[in-house]
């Protein structure tokens, strides 16, 4: 009786199993179908039809959230986020004509049922179609009575049909260890909470488990897989004169179980809550302009914000955007040291795993590995199905957040220097240029928590690295001293023209961007560098006091 009765178990598991993977198979068989159906109705009412594709992101998600050592959240959630692309007119000219229109996203009931699955594509389709037909209308009018564009590529290019689906996912096997997670982020925040000058100390982890859906009137279906953990320590110092100092650590893994240690995490977060104490009493730098080193992933960061998004192929379409390098492919832009890649096939650089990995782009392209700079020298941007005068052709670069337009975006960028110095002789450059330019000290920097740029015509094209973690390195020999309250800012022009020399390490910074198309995942990797010239300028910072009550746990006189 108990082998029956387990034999019974083991066949129902196994039905419900069949079941939930028959059910992924189930959605893409309804996009495709009501697809095909919705495309042959609308082209028969408007001939101008001429592409629509459907994208579909099912994500699934765990979130633990702790602070001072209690926790304060546990959750999960399952969605589905539909993206319907309809394009009239043609491939020189159609709707999407240097506007945002052409994607309207909606929502996907997560049912197995295909008839609930099909009403819900329709109407979506319906909504998006009405206001493609106003878009279209519109940019028609505007080509009448505004003047010729500089940019007159196509504004859609074909692509090569693709099949490719991964295999269903099983998400009873993908489910984290919740209470292994909560117990390890209650300790690190409890070491924050140890600290008496912090004023914030949490530690949460988010896992994403996510399941894309493309497909397209060329005929191209594709499903991809994809999972990602995030585990973030944050806490926060405010000095006397009132100057927000946060640190930050980032642990970026494919799954939960390849986060590092527990022992490795209060480490280095015992080291956080000691930088931080010493960062309340530190001195505030005087704006300054002279020699620096950035650790490899502060000009990770670096290279992301004033170089990466000027090679953002789809903005150069507009005649709003500063075009800095449109015109000088085959042209030197970087010493001729340093080389470029942007790889979204990579899942490791070296050792560590990186965030901007994927298969296909989400306008149904292959990722593909593009040389961008060789020994310094501009070779190609980074491209989406939107050609640009000189480049044709997309390179699997199209991205977007959920329910987004997708836009050229970068995806694990990689900087090579094919001459390199130790990190110890790079630092004696500093100094010695330092001395020459008459200064004190140079500055080292160490992290940073992010940055942006303005590459628009309107604003002065500059950009804004923001360190956390800055020293400065004297010519005379003293300890470094560390400093606070620092912005680095500049023009990407001139600063790419100051870059003498880089070591010979490679540091890895994971990251969301954001930007037109909203919040997608990237990596910056690069060695140290080192540039003669930097300008910085103090912080903003703000004028409250110090909280006048202790914290609760602090006070002595709570009973």
């Amino acid at each position: 009786m108990i082998f029956n009765l387990r034999s019974g178990l083991a066949a129902v598991g196994l039905t419900f199993i069949s079941q939930t993977l028959f059910a992924q198979d189930l959605l893409m068989t309804t996009l495709s179908k009501e697809l095909q159906r919705e495309f042959e109705q609308l082209k028969k009412a408007d001939d101008r039809l001429y592409y629509m594709s459907y994208r579909v992101d099912d994500i699934t998600t765990y979130n633990i959230r702790t602070s001072f050592g209690a926790v304060t959240g546990i959750d999960s959630s399952r969605y589905r986020v539909f993206s319907p692309s309809i394009r009239l007119g043609s491939y020189k000219l159609d709707n999407t004509h240097n506007v945002g229109f052409g994607q309207f996203p909606g929502n996907i009931p997560v049912v197995d049922d295909a008839d609930i699955i099909t009403l819900a594509v329709w109407k979506n389709t319906d909504n998006a179609y009405k206001n493609a037909v106003q878009a279209y209308e519109q940019i028609l009018t505007n080509k009448k009575v505004k003047a010729a564009e500089e940019d007159s590529a196509a504004d859609f290019s074909a692509a090569p049909k693709v099949v490719y689906h991964d295999p269903p996912l099983r998400y009873t096997a993908l489910r984290p260890n919740v209470e292994m997670l909560t117990k390890n982020l209650v300790a690190y925040s409890s070491v924050l909470k140890a600290n008496p000058d912090l004023l914030m100390g949490v530690a949460n982890i988010e896992f994403k488990i996510v399941r894309k859906y493309f497909t397209d009137t060329d005929g191209s279906s594709i499903i991809e897989n994809g999972t990602s953990a995030w585990q973030s320590v944050y806490s926060l110092t405010k000095a006397d004169d009132g100057m927000e100092l946060p640190l930050f650590r980032m642990y970026y893994a494919y799954e939960p179980s390849e986060l590092p240690s527990k022992d490795s995490v209060l480490k280095e977060i015992s080291q956080m809550s000691a930088k931080l104490t010493a960062l309340r009493v530190a001195p505030v730098a005087d704006p300054f302009v002279g020699p620096a080193i950035l650790s490899g992933r502060a000009s990770g960061v670096f290279f992301h914000e004033i170089f990466g998004h000027r090679l953002e192929g789809k903005r150069m379409k507009s005649d709003f955007d500063g075009h800095t390098f449109k015109n000088k492919i085959g042209l030197p832009v970087l010493p001729a040291f340093l080389s470029i890649t942007l790889d979204p096939t990579v899942k490791k650089v070296g050792n560590t795993g990186v965030n901007g990995f994927y298969r296909y782009d989400d306008e149904g392209v292959a990722a593909q590995k593009v040389n961008v700079v060789e020994a310094g020298i501009l070779r190609s941007f980074l491209m989406t199905r939107t050609p640009i005068n000189g480049s044709s052709g997309s390179n699997g670069h199209a991205r977007t957040a959920p329910g987004g337009i997708p836009e050229s975006r970068q995806s694990n960028l990689v900087v090579k220097a094919s001459a390199s110095k130790p990190a110890a002789e790079l630092k004696e450059l500093l100094r010695a240029e330092a001395k020459k330019q008459g200064h004190e000290y140079g500055y080292y920097f160490e992290d940073v928590q992010g940055g942006f740029t303005s590459i628009g015509r309107t604003m002065p094209n500059a950009f804004n690295v923001m360190p956390v973690e800055v020293y400065k390195v004297f010519v005379d020999g003293r300890p470094d001293q560390l400093v606070r309250g620092v912005d680095l800012i500049g023009t990407p022009l001139s600063m790419f023209r100051r870059i003498i020399a880089a070591d010979n390490t490679m540091e890895t910074f994971n990251g969301m961007c954001g930007s037109g198309s909203g919040w997608v995942p990237v990596s910056a990797s690069s060695p140290a560098i080192f540039v003669d010239l930097i300008e910085t300028q103090k912080k903003s910072k703000s004028n409250e006091r110090l909280p006048v009550l202790p914290r609760p746990d602090l006070d002595r006189t709570v009973q």
